[in-house]
């Protein structure tokens, strides 16, 4: 035991004691989250309430009544033109410098249901954010429009009406959906990308400088050295996930401008299950990325070897949050990767299997920990494999 938490000790303070790496590894994710999910919140929200610039040709009362009931001086700014000015604002359109031209044939509201339909042409910049916004909002009410014009000129057409009735809006649930759609897929790739940027120098770097053939001719067992790699740059990894966790879960109200996200709808023991999932899914990744470590003779080889699993990650984590499975197999959960991205949909969806889930889950884990336990001895007992050039 003495030797795992010496080799464990010589991990932590490589990072720790490295105010580069601590940075780089542990504070930084979960920064760069908050301020990059924070600001591009802030500039979809900032797009969403534009002022929408629309020049309108015969602007009738009807149609003013209609958008009046969503939109204010403050959102939208209508200026009525004539014909003649029309290529005027379409130029302006074309140059991103005004959002839209409507124009309403003339007498809209007299039209006698003889001869040609009357056409509303709208003209748009589909190269301009906000006038592809302000042509999404204003042909809402155009449509809007024209069903009550259809109603003023054929009637009551309805064969029949329709009364909906729906079950009451749990906040909770509806964030909880929102966030187990987000945040497995998420989390398991900062898990991943966080053991990437230590695990290899911990092992392919030491091969490559030299200096893990010193620490193999020490008196320690290779099984202790193996539990206090995988268990050492574990506990960095994990505190790389949680700062990326804690960078999602603040940046999200801003995000995507929901007033209840927050991590107040989970309680204590929903955060210490998916701690519990997250600790025991590190094993998993970083026990991977220390055997193609050991087998790689530098840490560009070790890069190359890893990154297709991190690929295969990736995939793995993205189909499973946006897989419609609500009761997935309990065998399912003895793959390793889609058994925690399950795990944490469940929780954060509050479903009422999501101890099973996770019991499964952490005893797969281990059982995978003590496998690549077992391989990382047998790998480092092996000169061929660790003097290899």
């Amino acid at each position: 035991m003495k030797n795992i938490l010496t080799i464990f000790k010589k991990e932590w303070d490589r990072v720790i004691k490295d105010r580069r790496l601590l940075i780089t590894v542990i504070l930084m994710p979960g920064l760069l989250i908050y301020l990059i999910y924070s600001i591009m919140g802030t500039m979809i929200n900032n797009i969403e309430n534009e002022v929408a610039d629309v020049a309108i040709v015969n602007l009738s009362t009807g149609f003013t009544e209609i958008y009046s009931q969503f939109e204010d001086e403050s959102t939208v700014n209508i200026v009525e033109i004539f014909s003649d000015e029309i290529d005027e604002y379409i130029s302006l359109v074309d140059e991103k410098e005004w959002g839209m031209v409507i124009v309403f044939p003339e007498n809209i509201n007299e039209y006698s249901g003889v001869g040609d339909k009357p056409v509303v042409t709208m003209y748009s910049n589909p190269n301009d954010i906000e006038s592809s916004s302000s042509l999404n909002r204003f042909l809402n009410y155009l449509i809007e429009y024209q069903t009550a014009l259809s109603l003023d000129f054929y009637g009551d057409t309805n064969y029949f009406l329709i009364n909906q009735g729906q079950t009451d809006v749990d906040d909770n649930v509806m964030m909880g959906s929102i966030l187990g759609q987000l945040l497995p897929m998420l989390v398991i790739m900062f898990l991943f990308s966080g053991a990437m940027s230590i695990g290899p120098e911990a092992i392919a770097g030491e091969k490559e400088r030299g200096t893990f053939a010193t620490i193999l001719i020490t008196p320690i067992k290779r099984k202790e050295l193996a539990l206090g790699k995988i268990f050492g740059l574990s506990v960095l990894s994990l505190l790389s996930a949680i700062s990326s966790f804690l960078g999602i879960i603040l940046s999200l109200p801003k995000l995507i401008n929901y007033e209840g996200a927050n991590i107040s709808i989970y309680s204590f023991s929903d955060y210490l299950l998916i701690l519990l999932i997250l600790f025991s899914t590190i094993f998993v990744i970083i026990g991977i990325i220390s055997i193609l470590s050991a087998f790689a003779k530098s840490i560009k080889e070790a890069g190359s070897y890893i990154m297709p699993i991190y690929i295969l990650t990736i995939v793995v984590s993205i189909s499973t949050s946006f897989s419609g499975s609500t009761n997935p197999s309990l065998l399912l959960f003895l793959l390793p990767i889609y058994n925690s991205v399950e795990c944490l949909k469940a929780i954060m969806t509050f479903s009422d299997q999501a101890l099973i889930y996770t019991l499964i889950t952490v005893g797969a884990n281990l059982i995978y920990l003590v496998v690549f336990v077992s391989i990382l001895n047998k790998m480092f007992s092996s000169e061929k494999i660790m003097f290899a050039r």
